[in-house]
């Protein structure tokens, strides 16, 4: 049996990434790359619309360090937040910012010894129950980020869509 393959229209990924940037042309997008570039090349993909984007999401600091390796210097955000008190002075060495989605991240935040604070992002689950805080935490962690020596402020904001889309054509 034949394996299948894809292969990726560099051209098609650019002109994409471009029409998504102009329905909000004064937002900033960051190119989600998470799983080797959806399996099309993680460092492929991140060159090809480096200069289409204001940086990069990826789900494993793995990923995170292959980019800056790769000599990507954008913003790199860690989706899934990191998983080891350890992580934390990677990301600091390599300017990796992290999402905070649990308690446990939370602490390893203000009990951390850190050279210099980390770019977090808190997420709220806001329905899809995929990952995050509850909306009636929201306040609490926000205290306790804002006040944590460890995390750069501001504090940004993450969350899922509440329900997976769907498209229909018009």
């Amino acid at each position: 049996m034949k394996a299948a393959t894809a292969h990726i229209d560099i051209d098609a990924l650019r002109h994409n990434f471009s029409v998504l940037k102009s329905y909000a042309p004064d937002s900033k997008a960051l190119a989600v790359v998470k799983a080797n570039g959806y399996g099309h090349g993680l460092l492929e993909v991140a060159r090809t619309v480096n200069d289409l984007c204001d940086g990069f999401a990826v789900a494993r600091i793995e990923e995170a360090l292959a980019l800056r390796s790769g000599g990507i210097v954008k913003r790199v955000l860690l989706l899934e937040g990191f998983f080891s008190s350890s992580d934390l002075p990677i990301l600091v060495i390599n300017n990796i910012e992290t999402v905070v989605h649990t308690p446990t991240q939370l602490e390893a935040l203000e009990q951390a010894e850190l050279d210099r604070p980390v770019s977090v992002w808190l997420k709220i689950d806001t329905g899809m129950h995929r990952l995050g805080i509850r909306p009636e935490e929201v306040a609490d962690f926000v205290a306790r980020l804002e006040a944590c020596d460890n995390v750069q402020k501001p504090v940004r904001f993450i969350t899922h869509f509440a329900a997976p889309m769907s498209w229909t054509a018009m």
